[in-house]
């Protein structure tokens, strides 16, 4: 049987296929609305889940590469609470399965508008793809498992080449920055193997305070922060402990007055622009509550997770893993039988996400 971690060591094999295929995957959106596309100022995504915290890791990236705003919202948030919608924008709709029932009912919205509209899915033939003026291969293939891992780092790798690509055409990156795009991206997927590698040997010592915690926080800055929400839904719907996601600095705005040692935060640091606000918080946690590891960069002491971040722009995918496998060891400490069938018949009598394909 295939494991969910059998999952998440697929997805450098399928990163390096989008790179590979970028062109082709992308070449259907410029011919369905060419100089329109080109002129367009906002890209906005729409999406629920680990759609939303895929677009929320991708968006800065994405936007720096094309130049244009990237603006990420959920369907519910489109379809009921936003007062200005672009008419030039590119909407975007990002379902895996391709039938998150409000995700097709904001893409419906704009289709009747006459937008353009495109949608990120896993086939050709969901429903959210038949319904969009284009469609756009998420590149994960089929998924084993409904906590998604492989979906979340092709979505994001996906939704950032598509921001190089509308840059390219629009004249806002030059070609030898797109070349150093790809091979930022190169290394990330590249680097994925052995970052699961260190995760899985620093998970066989250092997941005890993870264990006896009431709560895990992830924190992050930039695409970082993408990551820790997407750490925070995957350690609450795998292991099924409670955990929450929080940009770098905002967790340092109220939380840090809450923070005992039954929480215990992973900071995620690329060792860039923020690793010494990154470095802090570690500290405070590790020797204020006793609670506190870093991943990535910058170790604080030998119970940190340590590992080379190659990945540039693209290191999110990196991170990605480390917070993938975590979710998946500490559901394996917990004892959940990840292989048992889901009985979702109870949660479906009072609400249902998704509609039939």
């Amino acid at each position: 049987m295939v494991s969910m971690l059998d999952c998440i060591k697929r997805v450098p094999i399928l990163l390096e296929a989008i790179i590979e295929k970028r062109e082709e995957t992308f070449s259907g959106i410029f011919e369905k609305y060419g100089e329109r596309l080109i002129k367009t100022d906002e890209i906005v995504l729409v999406g629920s889940g680990t759609s939303n915290t895929s677009a929320i890791t991708a968006k800065y990236m994405a936007e720096r590469a094309s130049g244009v705003r990237v603006t990420v919202v959920t369907p519910n948030e489109f379809i009921n609470s936003l007062t200005f919608r672009n008419r030039e924008a590119l909407y975007l709709f990002v379902s895996q399965t391709g039938t998150s029932k409000l995700t097709l009912k904001a893409l419906d919205i704009a289709e009747e508008n006459g937008w353009m509209t495109g949608t990120i899915s896993e086939a050709s033939t969901t429903p959210a793809a038949q319904g969009a003026g284009a469609y756009i291969n998420m590149g994960c293939g089929r998924e084993e498992y409904p906590m998604r891992t492989i979906g979340y780092s092709t979505t994001v790798l996906t939704i950032m080449l598509l921001g190089m690509e509308l840059g390219r055409r629009k004249g806002f990156l030059k070609e030898k920055d797109c070349l150093d795009y790809i091979c930022q991206a190169k290394r990330a997927a590249a680097n994925i193997e052995a970052v699961i590698e260190k995760t899985m040997a620093w998970l066989d010592t250092d997941r005890r305070n993870m264990m006896q915690a009431d709560c895990i926080v992830f924190t992050g800055a930039g695409a970082l922060y993408g990551v820790a929400l997407e750490g925070a839904v995957k350690v609450w719907e795998t292991p099924q402990i409670i955990s929450m996601g929080y940009e770098l600095e905002e967790g340092m705005h109220g939380p840090n007055f809450g923070y005992t040692h039954r929480h215990c935060v992973l900071v995620l640091n690329d060792g860039g622009v923020d690793r010494d606000r990154a470095i802090s918080m570690c500290k405070f946690m590790k020797f204020e509550k006793n609670n506190g590891f870093m991943l990535g960069a910058d170790a604080v002491d030998s119970h940190d997770l340590s590992f080379e971040v190659r990945g540039g722009e693209f290191s999110c995918l990196e991170f990605a893993a480390a917070v993938q496998v975590i979710s998946y060891r500490l559901a394996l400490e917990q004892g959940r039988d990840l292989f048992a069938p889901h009985d979702n018949r109870a949660m479906m009598s009072y609400f249902q996400s998704h509609a039939s394909n």
